[in-house]
């Protein structure tokens, strides 16, 4: 190896990392690559992908903790073929079992989650009944009139009956309390361009990406530029877990 040069010494460690990789990607266990093929000849055999889905996965995660109880046994002396032995060594192997072993399960839940919304307009859902506040009403009342009174965090802002933007207690806490009263909602407020909205014609699928992009709880729900609801994220939680079929419960991002 010394008379080798920079390139064929990189060439020397890559190789073999990236064969490993390569064939650890062909393990038949979702969401691997192999895992995927798994589910494509189990999806053609029964004809059900949620079930198909549900093998694949049990497939990933029991190979997941296989690694994993390898890694520990590595840790405590044990010699494997391949992989060695070593405390260094072990513990990335329960690592890479850990991580596909949870990668597997929340790969069949967010297809459980899918299915279940697959279909399910966002007016379903939405609740008309959303507490509006003007872009001309002081911060001070905003925070005496609306946060203090309900347990809404955030409100939208509606000029008129166009919606101008969203305002919540993170926009009210980056302004100095001594000025609340001289300072307007439509100064602080996340402007309407700046928002993920959904249509009340969209599925919930289009919400959910929403949900996931932004990373918020609650999304306008508009028609054109008018303000007809807001879909919140507790509420598709709640409905999901009515829907789901015992012990197959999704698990979404948490709520407020």
């Amino acid at each position: 190896m010394r008379d080798l040069g920079p390139t064929a010494t990189l060439l020397f460690w890559l190789g073999p990392l990236n064969l490993f990789i390569g064939l650890f990607n062909l393990l038949p266990g979702f969401p691997l690559d192999g895992g995927r093929v798994l589910r494509a000849l189990l999806w053609r055999a029964t004809g059900d992908l949620q079930a198909a889905t549900r093998w694949a996965s049990l497939s990933g995660q029991a190979i997941g903790f296989v690694l994993v109880f390898s890694g520990m046994a590595m840790i405590f002396g044990a010699r494997l073929p391949w992989f060695g032995t070593g405390v260094v060594s072990g513990l990335w192997i329960s690592v890479i079992g850990w991580f596909l072993a949870s990668a597997a399960a929340m790969s069949y839940r967010q297809l459980v989650i899918m299915h279940l919304v697959e279909g399910v307009p966002v007016r379903r859902l939405m609740r008309r009944d959303v507490a509006a506040v003007p872009p001309t009403l002081p911060v001070a009342r905003l925070v005496d009139d609306y946060l203090m009174r309900s347990d809404q965090r955030a409100f939208p802002v509606i000029s008129g009956e166009r919606l101008a933007g969203i305002v919540c207690l993170d926009d009210v806490r980056v302004v100095d309390r001594d000025v609340w009263s001289d300072i307007e909602v439509g100064t602080i407020m996340t402007p309407a361009a700046a928002l993920e909205t959904v249509s009340v014609d969209d599925e919930l699928t289009v919400a959910m990406r929403a949900f996931s992009r932004k990373d918020v709880e609650q999304l306008p729900v508009v028609d054109g530029e008018r303000l007809v609801g807001v879909l919140r994220r507790r509420d598709i939680l709640k409905w999901l877990e009515l829907q789901a079929p015992r012990g197959e419960q999704p698990v979404q991002p948490r709520p407020a």
